[in-house]
């Protein structure tokens, strides 16, 4: 891998992202984005980005977005020769000094997993002796304790509806952790009373549904008292309509096919008819 020392000012329009991006770095909060953006516009783009010679941005992703966004044509960039994996060892390396903490574990997992295979370790080995770093030097360029970066490699173990819960924060750390240890599977009967309970559980709500998981009654009486709430819900509706029918000012006309509606529908629904057309 060699990065050229030389700046050269290249279109934005020859420049595109890394495909891999946004796995593993999330959008500038508006704090970050106001605070780059008037950068920018008061002293220009002091960091050149680190491109690429196709033009695949490594470094700089937000900058070229805010640049576009302010009308500019050019920014300054440094060429990289490398391979894809050093381009994503990079494409992490560089944001994580730039920027700091990422808050979404699922992408702070990536850039952990980047890490390892990067720096030749495996997860769970205690003994790195083969290795030119460990997982304690993974730790540190992170800013995290060993216990946390072992953790987070876990959540990788997700089904994807699963880490989306966790990349949105519905689902934390250790609870990620408990169900990352259920087979894909159970995961899926997890994730189907999770969406039932509401979603966004504490770690007492995650045991219990764990538990819930070898338990079918358990999970069928759930749905059919979730039907039956939908069923309460229609039923609410519908009156709160028929009362503003019946308040409103209807021609006969009108009031005579809607009360012939409501008889058709009425002596449909005491044969259990559940026909949605009508003549």
């Amino acid at each position: 891998m060699q990065v050229s020392d030389k700046i050269i000012y290249r279109k934005l329009e020859e420049l595109q992202d890394h495909g891999q991006n946004g796995d593993y770095n999330s959008e500038l909060t508006p704090r970050e984005e106001a605070s780059l953006k008037a950068s920018i516009v008061e002293v220009g783009i002091q960091d050149a980005l680190l491109v690429r010679s196709d033009g695949t941005v490594i470094s700089g992703h937000q900058r070229k977005r805010i640049a576009h966004s302010l009308g500019m044509t050019e920014v300054p960039t440094l060429e990289v020769e490398c391979t894809d994996e050093e381009a994503l060892y990079l494409l992490v390396a560089t944001n994580e000094a730039r920027r700091g903490d990422e808050k979404d574990l699922i992408k702070k997992a990536h850039r952990v997993k980047v890490l390892y295979e990067k720096w030749g370790i495996r997860p769970g080995r205690k003994s790195v002796h083969d290795a030119q770093f460990s997982r304690h030097d993974v730790a540190a360029s992170l800013k995290l304790d060993d216990s946390s970066v072992r953790r987070l490699l876990k959540l990788l173990y997700l089904i994807p509806e699963l880490q989306r819960e966790v990349s949105g924060q519905s689902i934390g750390l250790i609870g990620g952790n408990k169900i990352a240890a259920l087979d894909p599977e159970r995961q899926r009967e997890f994730y189907k009373l999770y969406q039932i309970a509401g979603g966004s559980l504490n770690m007492k709500g995650i045991e219990k549904l764990i538990e819930q998981i070898d338990a079918p009654e358990v999970i069928k009486t759930m749905f059919q008292e979730k039907k039956q709430q939908q069923l309460v819900n229609k039923v609410e509706k519908l009156k709160k309509d028929l009362i503003w029918l019946m308040t409103e000012q209807i021609d006969n006309e009108t009031r005579s096919g809607i009360t012939h509606l409501l008889e058709t529908y009425a002596v449909r629904l005491k044969g259990g008819e559940y026909g949605e057309n009508d003549d």
